[in-house]
């Protein structure tokens, strides 16, 4: 697959040389506190996730990498669920506030519309995360409203916010941008 470029981001399949940035990122808390890869604890844990998702889910699954100076700085993945495709992100804290996420996100939405087939993509996050949210704004998503509470093990409890996005609505914005 073509990395698809944006502005200053090449959005690519992940590789083998991206593990050790990758590992840096997943195993910092402050990067996973609401993510699903909180559950990745050690590098054994990072390595068998490197190996079986991230390196072999390359149709739904990217690393961001900087055009500047080609640093991978995240990475972006779909979540398949029948025609809704779930979007997640993360990004390393040094790219965190220079609209990285927005930029590779309104690509990754061109791309499971128009290459995955999805009909709709949703994008969830915590409460506590609430830039996520006006992040999900930016890119043209709706507000969906909460989606489930959970408790983390450190006894926090988390609402689940969504926003989502039709395959329609996003035509329609992209001709009203066109024209």
């Amino acid at each position: 697959m073509q990395p698809i470029l944006t502005e200053r981001l090449s959005i690519r399949p992940m590789r083998p040389s991206d593990h050790d940035a990758l590992q840096a990122m997943l195993l910092d808390p402050r990067v996973v506190a609401y993510l699903r890869y909180r559950a990745l604890k050690t590098p054994a844990d990072f390595d068998d996730s490197f190996k079986t998702h991230f390196l072999t889910d390359v149709t739904t699954t990217f690393g961001i990498e900087t055009k500047s100076d080609h640093q991978l700085i995240g990475f972006y993945e779909f979540h398949p669920e029948e025609t809704t495709g779930i979007l997640t992100y993360a990004l390393s804290p040094s790219a965190w506030g220079h609209g990285y996420v927005a930029e590779a996100g309104r690509a990754m939405m061109a791309y499971g519309f128009e290459t995955l087939g999805f009909d709709e993509l949703q994008a969830h996050y915590a409460d506590a995360n609430p830039n996520s949210g006006r992040v999900m704004a930016k890119m043209g998503m709706h507000d969906q409203g909460e989606l489930e509470t959970f408790t983390l093990d450190s006894g926090e409890t988390v609402r689940v916010l969504a926003y989502h996005l039709m395959k329609s609505d996003w035509q329609t914005n992209r001709q009203a941008d066109a024209g």
